[in-house]
């Protein structure tokens, strides 16, 4: 099944909605919709707060909180928010005034809970971004500010007291949070993708000269310190994900030519993927198998009024790109994974 979200708005009401996609029929199979109550962060006239909601719900021409709106970058930490079954979604809530922000979750039902609270209000004022939903659903995770000043990842339950858990050091940048492993660590960085044994990732960082690295044993964020057996991959400046144990699909350059490309020492790259065109393609999803992928295609620097469609195309040579016609799936459509 491959899954998609949208953000649907009206007036100062938003709502996403979530389906599921027969990848050989593309028959819709199921559809969620979570409404989106009034404190929720859903675009920066409503604050500058990190989430990926923003991302989600951004119309053209506003502007976005993180260093890349492409989608190698933008589908990892959107796809964040939500848990594995698409029970929950996490969200970036207002506060009561100034630059406070909570995190919460929604549910299938539509019930809002903030799990940040109200607090003293003579008190230290909260500022919790990024939320991540726990693949299981069991908790938010999320980076925050200490009353000191410092920048750290945390998580609070979904359930009982909401207590927060200081889970590790993050940084004062604009870089998102995702999950990985079991137990799950969060990581602060871009273009997360996990290699199919979990072992490795994809992921990009400021002041982080490469862009493979081992999944971190404790939750951080990415800096040149923590990065683990770091590797540089020649012509990958844009991950997709993973086609294999040690193969990553990368697009190639700002024009969107598509290769896969090895992590081994002295493996060569794959060649070229899509016929050569003037048009930027975005790389989105990779099936199960790794032998397809899913990427979007616009006119250069014009993602919504260039929109061409979205392509299914091979990570080996020798087939073309199908177009996919289907009437639902618009330029604000992103695709959320390929399970």
């Amino acid at each position: 099944m491959v899954v998609t979200a949208d953000c649907m708005l009206g007036g100062s009401a938003a709502a996403v909605d979530i389906a599921g996609w027969d990848p050989q029929t593309w028959k819709r199979l199921t559809q969620i919709t979570f409404d989106l109550p009034a404190p929720s962060i859903f675009s920066t006239a409503d604050s500058r707060a990190l989430t990926p909601m923003i991302d989600l719900c951004r119309q053209p021409g506003s502007e976005g909180v993180y260093d890349s709106d492409s989608m190698e970058w933008a589908v990892p930490r959107i796809r964040a928010m939500f848990d594995r079954d698409f029970t929950r979604m996490a969200v970036v809530l207002r506060g009561s005034g100034g630059d406070e922000t909570h995190v919460g979750f929604i549910d299938r039902q539509g019930k809002l809970t903030d799990l940040t609270g109200g607090g003293d209000s003579l008190g230290f004022t909260p500022r919790e971004e990024n939320a991540a939903m726990a693949p299981d659903g069991s908790a938010v995770w999320f980076t925050y500010k200490t009353s000191d000043g410092k920048n750290r990842i945390g998580s609070r339950p979904v359930n009982g007291a909401h207590t927060l858990t200081d889970q590790g050091p993050a940084t004062d940048t604009n870089l998102p949070l995702v999950l990985v492993g079991q137990p799950f660590r969060g990581v602060q960085a871009e273009m997360v993708h996990l290699s199919p044994d979990g072992s490795r990732m994809t992921a990009w960082a400021h002041g982080v000269d490469e862009n493979v690295f081992d999944v971190p044993a404790t939750s951080t964020a990415l800096t040149a310190d923590t990065a683990k057996h770091p590797k540089s991959l020649d012509g990958c400046p844009e991950a997709v994900g993973w086609t294999g144990p040690q193969t990553v699909l990368c697009r190639m350059d700002h024009l969107g030519q598509f290769r896969t490309v090895g992590t081994d020492p002295g493996a060569a790259p794959g060649p070229v993927l899509v016929p050569a065109n003037d048009k930027e393609n975005e790389g989105e999803v990779i099936s199960p198998d790794g032998k397809r992928f899913i990427f979007n295609s616009h006119r250069a620097s014009d993602p919504t009024g260039g929109f061409m469609g979205f392509y299914v195309a091979g990570t080996t040579p020798g087939s073309a790109p199908q177009k996919l016609t289907v009437d639902a799936l618009n330029a604000q459509t992103v695709f959320l994974e390929w399970r």
